[in-house]
């Protein structure tokens, strides 16, 4: 098979934009995430923070998307009651799930919607 300079200097170049796009977290299509529910612009971790008798677990949210959200967290320790957590536009919200804990690790999980207004 024989292949031109032309075409895989081509190929080269498209390959090096699209991991540039990748990389750079930009949306490759055109989004607003004020319209829909977002999917992919918030982070749930968290925190064993220790304390006089034992360990807090601290969930935390951390909001990239440009609208207010509305979050259930929960532990792999304590998966109910979901407790409620709202976070602001760029902001990170925390909830703490336990208090007194003799264990310092544990599972983060949280689901986020956009808030209604």
């Amino acid at each position: 098979m024989v292949v031109t300079m032309k075409a895989t200097v081509t190929l080269f170049a498209r390959t090096l934009l699209a991991l540039g796009v990748l990389a750079s977290g930009a949306p490759l299509a055109a989004d607003n995430d004020k319209d829909k529910e977002p999917l992919d612009c918030y982070a749930v971790g968290g925190q064993a923070r220790y304390g006089a008798l034992g360990y807090k677990h601290v969930v935390t949210v951390r909001n990239r998307c440009s609208v207010t959200l509305k979050c259930q967290v929960w532990t792999d320790v304590d998966p109910k009651p979901r407790l409620s957590l709202t976070v602001g536009p760029g902001e990170t919200g925390e909830q703490i799930c336990r208090i007194n804990s003799p264990a310092r690790s544990f599972k983060a999980f949280g689901e986020c919607k956009k808030a209604k207004r």
